[in-house]
């Protein structure tokens, strides 16, 4: 199997990659999405018409595309999160003194 061209977009519910193949027997298949899918082809041509409708119409980039990092954010009332030991009044002291 031979990999022609992959598309890539963020979406909502996170990354939706597409992976454009040609098998060994010349089959022509697209997988991938947000949910996965597999979509076969008679042709190369009607291949490359699903590939151009999501690079035009919906907004899918050549590649993979840049992945943003994700940070998690601990609320100042909650320092320790949940793993810590002491009692929830000595956090708030121990809060109280960091500031």
């Amino acid at each position: 199997m031979y990999t022609l061209a992959i598309l890539s977009k963020s979406t909502k519910q996170g990354i939706s990659v597409w992976r454009f193949v040609q098998t060994d027997d010349n089959q022509f298949f697209a997988f991938g999405g947000c949910k996965p899918a597999c979509k076969a082809f008679a042709s190369i041509t009607e291949l490359r018409s699903y590939y151009k409708a999501l690079f035009t119409k919906y907004g899918y980039e050549a590649g993979l595309v840049p992945v943003q990092p994700v940070t998690k954010a601990v609320p100042l009332s909650d320092p320790w999160g949940h793993h810590s030991e002491l009692p929830l009044h000595l956090q708030w002291e121990l809060e109280e003194l960091s500031v």
